[in-house]
């Protein structure tokens, strides 16, 4: 039975960095795959004066990566960049599309992400989750009654304890390609490289082989 999968991102290539390889072999599966940016992602490209200029780059990279992994949807909720709180405004606009998609798994930055950005997203994602599945807020449709679990992703800050281990070797080229979209980020940041070395280190540690991984944490909803 294909799933319904959910990303939320705070900002445009997280969800590459984080989980490109699993949504790319969720693809695979024949697995649906949504995406929500939650910030518009313009303070990524400083040298652009233009805030509106800034964004629409970001969301047509964001676009391309999406289809090199085989994500069908997206969403741009736009909240300002650096300025993110827990508020319930935010957390509407989730449970909406959370119950739009009914996703059996959400993936989201785990709770110990030094980026502020980061660790807010997943406040705001395990609040929005937790109502999506309860009778409140009936004006935003049906509750989320396939949503069971929260798979948390690495993107700065790498994870001390994690559950799952997810093999992404033969599917790593395709990643690093949807990470090659985001050309505004790779001019400030050497992405692929430190994205190649941790999921490199993920997956050998421990094996004779060179392998390549994702690792998660996971919490039930």
């Amino acid at each position: 039975m294909n799933k319904k999968i959910l990303i939320i991102a705070p900002h445009q290539d997280d969800e590459v960095i984080g989980c490109g390889g699993t949504i790319f072999q969720h693809a695979q599966k024949g697995d649906e795959i949504s995406v929500v940016y939650i910030t518009s992602g313009w303070s990524g490209i400083p040298h652009i004066k233009s805030k509106q200029k800034a964004i629409k780059i970001r969301e047509k990279e964001a676009i391309k990566a999406s289809k090199i992994l085989g994500i069908k949807s997206l969403f741009f909720l736009k909240e300002e960049d650096r300025n993110l709180s827990l508020n319930g405004k935010i957390v509407r606009k989730l449970i909406k599309i959370i119950r739009q998609i009914n996703p059996q798994i959400i993936y989201a930055p785990h709770q110990k992400e030094k980026d502020y950005d980061h660790k807010i997203t997943y406040e705001i994602t395990k609040e929005a989750s937790l109502f999506s599945k309860t009778s409140y807020f009936p004006s935003l449709e049906k509750p989320a009654k396939l949503l069971k679990f929260l798979y948390l992703y690495e993107v700065w800050t790498p994870m001390e304890k994690f559950i799952l281990k997810e093999d992404i070797t033969k599917v790593i080229n395709k990643k690093m390609e949807a990470l090659n979209q985001y050309k505004s980020q790779l001019q400030y940041l050497n992405l692929k490289d430190a994205v190649w070395g941790l999921n490199l280190f993920r997956g050998s540690m421990g094996s004779k082989e060179k392998k390549f991984a994702e690792v998660f944490d996971i919490e039930r909803i």
